[in-house]
Protein backbone atom coordinates (compact mmCIF):
# COMPACT_ATOMS: atom_id res chain seq x y z
CA UNK A 1 0.00 0.00 0.00
CA UNK A 2 1.40 3.45 -1.08
CA UNK A 3 1.83 6.01 2.09
CA UNK A 4 -0.55 8.59 1.91
CA UNK A 5 0.68 12.48 1.18
CA UNK A 6 0.82 14.36 4.50
CA UNK A 7 -0.87 17.79 3.57
CA UNK A 8 -0.82 20.84 6.00
CA UNK A 9 -3.32 23.46 5.28
CA UNK A 10 -2.88 27.28 6.77
CA UNK A 11 -5.67 29.81 5.51
CA UNK A 12 -6.93 32.54 8.32
CA UNK A 13 -10.73 31.74 7.35
CA UNK A 14 -12.29 28.98 9.45
CA UNK A 15 -14.67 27.72 6.86
CA UNK A 16 -12.05 27.81 4.37
CA UNK A 17 -9.38 25.91 6.63
CA UNK A 18 -11.94 23.38 7.42
CA UNK A 19 -12.98 22.92 3.85
CA UNK A 20 -9.56 22.45 2.38
CA UNK A 21 -9.29 19.82 5.59
CA UNK A 22 -11.98 17.97 4.76
CA UNK A 23 -11.25 18.31 0.98
CA UNK A 24 -7.79 16.22 1.59
CA UNK A 25 -9.44 13.84 3.95
CA UNK A 26 -11.86 12.64 1.71
CA UNK A 27 -9.08 11.64 -0.92
CA UNK A 28 -7.93 7.91 -0.23
CA UNK A 29 -3.93 9.15 -1.30
CA UNK A 30 -4.22 12.00 1.21
CA UNK A 31 -4.00 13.29 4.86
CA UNK A 32 -4.46 16.53 6.56
CA UNK A 33 -2.28 16.60 9.39
CA UNK A 34 -2.97 19.94 10.73
CA UNK A 35 -4.41 23.45 9.94
CA UNK A 36 -3.24 26.53 11.26
CA UNK A 37 -4.72 30.13 11.10
CA UNK A 38 -1.83 32.53 10.65
CA UNK A 39 1.77 32.32 9.58
CA UNK A 40 3.54 32.21 12.70
CA UNK A 41 1.34 28.95 13.47
CA UNK A 42 2.21 27.21 10.17
CA UNK A 43 5.54 27.81 10.47
CA UNK A 44 5.45 26.26 13.65
CA UNK A 45 3.68 23.14 12.45
CA UNK A 46 5.63 23.05 9.64
CA UNK A 47 8.82 22.52 11.55
CA UNK A 48 7.09 20.04 14.19
CA UNK A 49 4.95 18.25 11.67
CA UNK A 50 7.47 18.09 8.80
CA UNK A 51 4.23 17.70 5.96
CA UNK A 52 4.81 16.31 2.15
CA UNK A 53 3.07 19.14 0.82
CA UNK A 54 1.73 22.94 2.47
CA UNK A 55 -1.21 24.29 0.95
CA UNK A 56 -1.11 27.78 2.23
CA UNK A 57 -3.01 31.67 1.52
CA UNK A 58 -1.10 34.26 0.81
CA UNK A 59 -2.43 36.59 2.70
CA UNK A 60 -2.39 35.36 6.05
CA UNK A 61 -1.60 37.13 9.16
CA UNK A 62 1.54 36.84 10.32
CA UNK A 63 4.06 35.47 7.80
CA UNK A 64 2.27 35.79 4.13
CA UNK A 65 2.55 32.93 1.94
CA UNK A 66 5.21 34.52 -0.19
CA UNK A 67 7.54 34.97 3.11
CA UNK A 68 6.51 30.87 4.29
CA UNK A 69 7.26 29.88 0.99
CA UNK A 70 10.64 31.25 0.45
CA UNK A 71 11.53 30.31 4.00
CA UNK A 72 10.18 26.84 3.51
CA UNK A 73 12.67 26.54 0.07
CA UNK A 74 15.41 27.58 2.28
CA UNK A 75 14.94 25.99 5.33
CA UNK A 76 12.37 22.78 4.54
CA UNK A 77 12.91 21.99 1.07
CA UNK A 78 11.97 18.95 0.82
CA UNK A 79 8.35 20.75 2.06
CA UNK A 80 6.52 21.60 -1.44
CA UNK A 81 4.51 24.72 -1.01
CA UNK A 82 1.08 25.83 -2.89
CA UNK A 83 0.18 29.05 -2.50
CA UNK A 84 -4.04 29.22 -2.43
CA UNK A 85 -4.65 32.88 -2.99
CA UNK A 86 -7.66 35.03 -4.62
CA UNK A 87 -4.74 37.56 -5.90
CA UNK A 88 -3.79 35.87 -9.31
CA UNK A 89 -1.17 38.89 -10.12
CA UNK A 90 0.75 36.63 -7.30
CA UNK A 91 0.86 33.43 -9.30
CA UNK A 92 3.10 35.02 -11.81
CA UNK A 93 6.34 35.28 -9.46
CA UNK A 94 5.11 32.29 -6.64
CA UNK A 95 7.62 29.89 -8.32
CA UNK A 96 10.32 32.91 -7.37
CA UNK A 97 9.28 32.53 -3.90
CA UNK A 98 9.97 28.82 -3.71
CA UNK A 99 5.86 27.57 -4.35
CA UNK A 100 5.79 24.57 -6.19
CA UNK A 101 2.65 25.69 -7.43
CA UNK A 102 -0.23 28.70 -7.24
CA UNK A 103 -3.48 27.65 -7.54
CA UNK A 104 -6.57 30.43 -6.86
CA UNK A 105 -9.39 30.04 -5.00
CA UNK A 106 -11.64 30.39 -7.87
CA UNK A 107 -10.34 27.04 -9.61
CA UNK A 108 -12.24 23.81 -9.28
CA UNK A 109 -11.15 21.76 -6.22
CA UNK A 110 -9.64 19.11 -8.67
CA UNK A 111 -6.97 21.74 -9.59
CA UNK A 112 -5.63 21.97 -5.94
CA UNK A 113 -5.79 18.31 -5.67
CA UNK A 114 -3.55 17.79 -8.72
CA UNK A 115 -1.18 20.55 -7.87
CA UNK A 116 -0.76 18.80 -4.22
CA UNK A 117 0.14 15.29 -6.47
CA UNK A 118 1.98 16.72 -8.56
CA UNK A 119 4.12 19.18 -6.13
CA UNK A 120 4.83 15.98 -4.03
CA UNK A 121 5.96 13.81 -7.12
CA UNK A 122 9.76 13.13 -6.95
CA UNK A 123 11.91 16.20 -8.46
CA UNK A 124 13.63 15.30 -11.66
CA UNK A 125 17.31 14.23 -11.41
Amino acid sequence: MRRRLRVLVADDHPSVRENLRYLVDSEDDLQCIGAAKDGHTCWALCMDLQPDVLVVDQDIPGLDGMTIARTINRKLPHIRVILYTMDADICSVAQDFGAAACISKDAPFDHLLSAIRHSAAPLPA
